[in-house]
C-alpha cells in the first residue's frame, strides 16, 4: 500500500543519514583527503534528500507532535535542523585547502546526533498505524 510505502520511506531516510554519518566519521578519522573527497557528494545530499526530508517534518510532521504535547522535543528537533542547515553553509563555503574534513565530521556527528534523537524520542510516539494516518493527511495536503 503506498501510505506503507511512504512511512518505510520515511524511516529508511533517517536510516541512511544514520549510516552516512557513521560511515564519514569513521572516514575523517582515518583519513583528511578520504573525508575531503565526500564534501561534494554530501552537499548533494544534505541539500536534496535531506532537506526535503527536513521540510517534510516541519510541515507536517512536527506540527502533530507538538499537538501530542512534544513541544520541548519539536524545539530540539527544530534547532538541530538549523544547526545542519548551518554546517551545510559552513561545508559549502569551506575553502579548499582548509579543514574541509573537520567541517565533513563536524556535519556528520549533527546528522548522526539528529537521527539518533528523533529515533528515540520522536518517531516511537506513534504507533505504525498513525504513521500511516499522518501520512495520509500528508498526502491530503500536498506535502
Amino acid at each position: 500500500m503506498e501510505l506503507d510505502r511512504m512511512v518505510n520511506e520515511l524511516f529508511q531516510e533517517e536510516e541512511l543519514a544514520r549510516d552516512m554519518a557513521k560511515k564519514l566519521i569513521a572516514m575523517a578519522q582515518r583519513s583528511a583527503d578520504e573525508a575531503s573527497a565526500e564534501r561534494e557528494g554530501l552537499l548533494a545530499f544534505l541539500r536534496g534528500p535531506m532537506e526535503r526530508h527536513m521540510r517534510c517534518e516541519e510541515a507536517a510532521i512536527f506540527p502533530h507532535f507538538q499537538a501530542r504535547g512534544l513541544a520541548e522535543e519539536v524545539q530540539v528537533a527544530l534547532k538541530q535542523h538549523a544547526a545542519v542547515r548551518d554546517a551545510t553553509e559552513s561545508l559549502a563555503s569551506a575553502a579548499p585547502g582548509g579543514d574541509v574534513a573537520g567541517v565533513v565530521a563536524h556535519v556528520a556527528r549533527l546528522l548522526l546526533h539528529h537521527t539518533n534523537f528523533e529515533g528515540d524520542y520522536i518517531y516511537p510516539e506513534l504507533t505504525h498505524d498513525e504513521w500511516r494516518e499522518l501520512m495520509k493527511e500528508t498526502v491530503r495536503q500536498g506535502i
